[in-house]
């Protein structure tokens, strides 16, 4: 005899609510039709699944050892049936989303986390790259839509919506930031007798050759390199103040301190994706997640 999800999600609730009654109530059903489904299940199969009294209902050795491949069914059976409402309603089946490098992505996961709960079998891939190359990516369709920071161009050939704001910070090592004050080098021009470390490609144009200060520059494309380069004195980096608070905490890097400006400069960040393409349903939700949860300071 071959089991269905149904007869499976009637053995697991008997299981949960602990007798007929109480899962007949979950499933919607008379108690007498549970019972006799049940009866009728173990005839043909010619197994007892249920131990009976007058007081008590308990799942024998036989049911319980079908159990965990029970629950595996029939939960995937539910993502199934949640999926082809998706796909009814006109949602996609995946998604290809880009983050800057330089954008603390905890708090795009959270968003991302928070949408998979209502559609598990949506595919998403994730791609982190400078912001350039996200640019690219996006102009040859080989992404959806991508995160970075505002640009000091718009580009009639995207759209974007703001997601938040991020402060950057100047940063350098604690044994560079003594030598500074040694020599009582405090003010904002004197970065750009240091080496700057940025985050970009040099294989793609900076998308603001503002953030270019130092007259030299070591790039790389990763945040975390880029921080541990100026943690070992390599030269200043300007951070998301989000992610290096905790640096600064652990006194591995220090946050400089000007006497003619502050050190902070706020960067909105966008979701920007092709203005030729409506956005999809799923991105819409998406982006409409990360306003309502992402909260930088």
């Amino acid at each position: 005899m071959k089991l269905n999800s149904e007869q499976l999600e009637l053995i697991l609730e008997i299981m949960d609510r602990g007798n007929f009654s109480a899962a007949a109530r979950a499933l919607n059903r008379v108690p007498s039709a549970v019972s006799m489904a049940i009866a009728n299940l173990e005839a043909e199969l010619n197994l007892k699944l249920f131990e009976r009294s007058k007081n008590h209902l308990a799942p024998t050795e036989v049911t319980r050892s079908i159990e965990p491949h029970a629950r595996l069914i029939v939960t995937k059976m539910r993502q199934l049936e949640l999926h082809l409402t998706e796909l009814s309603t006109g949602l996609e089946t995946s998604l290809s989303i880009g983050v800057a490098a330089d954008i603390n992505q905890k708090f795009l996961l959270a968003g991302i986390e928070h949408l998979i709960q209502h559609f598990p079998l949506l595919n998403i891939e994730m791609v982190s790259a400078p912001q350039q190359e996200l640019k690219t990516r996006l102009q040859n369709n080989e992404i959806d839509l991508y995160i970075a920071y505002s640009s000091s161009t718009i580009d009639v050939n995207e759209r974007f919506r703001l997601l938040g704001v991020e402060k950057f910070v100047a940063a350098v090592s604690p044994k560079k930031a003594q030598q500074l004050k040694d020599h009582n080098k405090n003010e904002l021009t004197m970065l750009s007798e240091l080496r700057q470390i940025v985050i970009a490609s040099k294989n793609y144009p900076l998308p603001d050759p503002r953030v270019l200060v130092s007259d030299a520059c070591w790039y790389t494309d990763n945040l975390s390199m880029a921080i541990n380069m100026v943690e070992h004195g390599m030269g200043w980096g300007n951070f998301p103040l989000s992610v290096v608070s905790e640096h600064f905490s652990k006194q591995s890097l220090v946050r400089l301190e000007f006497s003619d400006t502050t050190n902070g400069l706020d960067m909105p960040i966008h979701a920007i994706w092709q203005s030729y393409k409506p956005l999809s349903k799923t991105l819409q939700m998406l982006i409409e997640l990360w306003i309502k949860q992402i909260e930088i300071e």
